[in-house]
């Protein structure tokens, strides 16, 4: 089993990244939607969409903050002990996509790295059930009976 590691990434470090940071900045739904579907694949536009609905009523940090929690645990990454996944999504939003963005990019992630590698060594088809071939003539009768 492997310790809890620290994060690579910064919160504060947004402009680390300018592309990301930009990317985080201008549109914070649309890097949301491209985190999401880098980390477990899930719909770009329905998690857009999820995301500006709930930005409405000013809770779409719950739905980033699920989606920080779920890296943190692929990873294995400490929660910062001055500020949390809660307050870093709900105060630092555009912070928090970037340095999640950023870990992502870090550590080379993409949606299916380790179903791809599983995928070599297993299989899913199912095995295919066949009558053994008939090598012989028919029987006679059966040119013998006429059923018309």
């Amino acid at each position: 089993m492997s310790e809890i590691e620290e994060w690579n990434e910064r919160l504060f470090g947004c402009c680390d990244d300018w592309g990301i940071c930009c990317y985080g900045f201008w549109c914070g739904p649309c890097l949301f939607s491209s985190n999401a579907k880098r980390l477990d694949g899930s719909n770009w536009c329905v998690n857009c969409c999820v995301f500006c609905t709930l930005g409405q009523v000013y809770q779409s940090w719950l739905l980033q903050y699920f989606k920080r929690q779920k890296l943190r645990k692929i990873y294995r990454l400490k929660e910062d002990r001055m500020c949390g996944d809660a307050p870093a999504t709900l105060c630092c939003s555009s912070c928090a996509l970037c340095q999640e963005a950023r870990e992502m990019k870090a550590r080379d992630h993409y949606p299916g790295k380790g179903e791809e590698r599983a995928k070599l060594y297993t299989t899913t088809e199912q095995p295919t059930a066949s009558q053994p071939r008939y090598v012989g003539q028919a029987p006679q009768y059966i040119y013998d009976t006429r059923a018309f």
